[in-house]
Parts: C-alpha cells; structure tokens; sequence
C-alpha cells in the first residue's frame, strides 16, 4: 500500500493530520496519471481511502458491502442532517452490517435479501421501522449502482416489508393521546415552574421535543403572540448534542392561546429575576438544554402522581391535534357550519410541520363518522 507520513511538518494541517497516499492510474485516454489524497488523521485512515480509491477505479464490483456502505455515509454527511446521518448509521450499525459484513457487493442477491428480511422480521419490531431499516439498505445498493457500476438492486426488487392484512386494529389503538379533562387533571398535581410550563407548552403546541428543547425566549413574541420554530436540538446516546434546522427543514410560526401566553408571562418574569438572564437561554433549561432522560423521568413522575394514563413526548403532540379536532367539531356545530376537513387540516399542516397528506392519513379517523349524513339521504328516498 502507498501510504506516506508526510515529513515537513508545515504541511500538515492545521489539526495535526499528515498521512496519505499516492496512486498511479490510466485515465481515459490510457496515460498514466498520479492522484496524491488529502490528509488523513491515521495510517489505517489513508489505508481504508486508498483500497476505495483502487476498487472505484479498477474492480467496481469487487468490492466488499462495508466499504461501499462506508462511502455512502460519508456522502450522506454532505448532504443530510448530522441527526439523519446518526440515526442511520446505528439502524444500520444494529439490524444491517452484521448480516452483509462478509459479503462482496455483487454476491448479494435476492435470496441473501430475502433471508436478511425474514431474520429482521423475527426481531419482533414494528412494519414502518423495518421499512426504514429496508430504505437504508436499499439506498446503499443505489449509491453501488451509481458509483460502482453495479447493474441492479436486489433489495429494491425484492420489495419493502408488508402489513399482515388479517390484523384487527381498533381506532383507539391507532393513536393514543390524552383528552383535554385528562391533560388538566395531570397538569395539576405540577408543583415545579419549569414542568408546568413545560407541558403546557407541548400540549397547547403541539411542537415535537427536540423543538421545544431547543426554545429560546428570543423565539417568543409576546407582541405577537407568536412563536418561532426554527430548529431542533437532537441528543445522540452519549451525551453529545447538536442544534439543527427543524424535522422537515421548514420554519414555521405558532400563534400561542391565552392559556400558553399567560403560562410563559409569568415563567420568563420568574427567570428574569436571575442576573445572568439573557434572551438567548433556552426557555426550557437556561445556560443548559434538558436531557431527553430528565424530561422522561418528570413526565413518568406526574402522570403517576395524577392517575392518568402515560403517554409519550411525541403523543403529547397527537393529544393537541386531537384537541383542536374536537373543538373544531364543537364550534362548527354551534354556528351550524358544515365540517370542512380538507380547510381544517390546510391550517393544521402548518402549525404542526407537517404535509397535509400525512396529516389526513394521521388524525382523518378522529373526525365524526358521515354515515349519519349518508342515512339522512337514504331516509329522504
């Protein structure tokens, strides 16, 4: 392998990398070129870059699964999120490297599919996560097709992970939320500031945790009554944190009721009285953001206290919708308005960050039944 330390310290980089390698290729025409890499931290590093270089330009297809999975990822990092690029990464790190890691790309068929997807199924984990688990997969095979001459993709032929059709699913086990009685029956055993606001906030908002974490006060207009959801703080297993644009990469702003302004008056009134105060804290934490595992343990705390069923962050956000689904209702049958569905979840798509079609296939079934309608017109015959 044609690894080098480079000698003359004044070369290296600024943060201490000075191994890499040179290689000798044809290029199209036949001459004979020479590529020198960038820098690498380590020998094993310019090593690793060195057989891709080689297997990219001379045996494609001969190549190893993990190394080619190893470039998807790095070119996944210049262009998605560092929190998609985690989270794909330990799915795929989990339920995907074990079973293809002695493999060479081009020796992967529809059979090798087709036992990985039925020992994934015997893990016992949900349709729609195996889907996502098969939507790593087969992106890697894309990027193989694209950068490796590979003729086909076995995963994409094989097909994703099905619902079994013979499974009853009542609509109460569709979604689970809380109902506005329960929310106020738990909120009122929340004796602590921070808390009470806290879940008044993701109730009355809807927003999804890592927005609510990475709130400051500068992203609240108590002129306007809005507030501005412009990013979101993920935090991976060992601590390490990092603050990015929002789920869909869309801002959005959110008008606040009476209820959630009042709450947050006289939050922030109670923070300003710190002297180090600045806007720019989060609402929720100060200098310091809340823990993921902080937040779990005083929402299991309260709900026990109060007696009403647990429910997770994320439901919280399915408990708001609801919310408005039923107030909706209410206020339509109070002013004999007819319940336009499609304008209600127009406005909702917005406030929640969401596409509209997402929302009907979500919430659709928490709306009032028609059939009433429908016997209406058969009685008139």
């Amino acid at each position: 392998m044609a690894v080098y330390n480079e000698k003359n310290k004044s070369k290296w980089t600024k943060d201490g990398r000075h191994w890499f390698f040179r290689k000798s290729y044809r290029d199209l025409n036949g001459k004979i070129r020479y590529y020198r890499s960038k820098m690498f931290a380590t020998k094993q590093e310019a090593e690793q870059e060195e057989l891709l270089f080689v297997t990219k330009r001379d045996n494609p297809t001969l190549v190893k699964f993990v190394v080619v999975a190893k470039d998807y990822f790095k070119n996944l990092e210049t262009i998605r999120k560092q929190s998609t690029v985690y989270s794909y990464k330990k799915d795929y790190s989990n339920h995907i490297l074990p079973y293809f890691a002695d493999l060479y790309i081009n020796d992967i068929n529809i059979q090798k599919v087709k036992n990985w997807s039925e020992n994934l199924e015997r893990k016992g984990i949900s349709v729609s996560y195996m889907n996502k688990i098969y939507n790593i997969l087969c992106n890697i095979f894309d990027y193989a097709i694209k950068n490796y001459n590979l003729k086909e993709n076995p995963v994409r032929l094989y097909g994703p992970f099905q619902e079994k059709q013979d499974k009853i699913v009542k609509d109460e086990e569709k979604l689970r939320y809380i109902t506005h009685d329960e929310f106020i029956k738990f909120i009122s055993v929340i004796d602590i500031p921070l808390w009470k606001t806290f879940f008044t906030f993701a109730y009355y908002t809807g927003c999804r945790r890592g927005e609510i974490i990475a709130l400051t006060f500068q992203d609240i207009n108590f002129n306007t009554n809005e507030i501005s959801i412009n990013k979101t703080l993920y935090e991976e297993i060992k601590g390490k944190t990092c603050i990015t644009s929002t789920k869909n990469n869309l801002n959005r702003k959110i008008k606040m009721s009476k209820t959630l302004k009042e709450c947050l008056l006289q939050y922030k009134q109670e923070q300003m009285q710190y002297k180090d105060f600045r806007e720019s804290w989060f609402v929720f934490g100060g200098t310091k953001y809340l823990p993921k595992t902080t937040i779990a343990r005083y929402k299991h705390k309260y709900f026990q206290l109060s007696g009403v069923h647990e429910i997770t962050m994320h439901e919280f956000r399915h408990s708001h919708v609801s919310l408005l689904i039923n107030e909706y209702v209410k206020m339509s049958k109070e002013k004999n308005m007819k319940i336009d569905t499609a304008k209600f979840f127009l406005m909702m798509s917005n406030r929640m960050g969401h596409t509209i079609q997402v929302m009907q296939d979500t919430y659709m079934h928490l709306f009032p039944t028609i059939q009433d309608e429908i016997v209406d017109l058969l009685d008139n015959l």
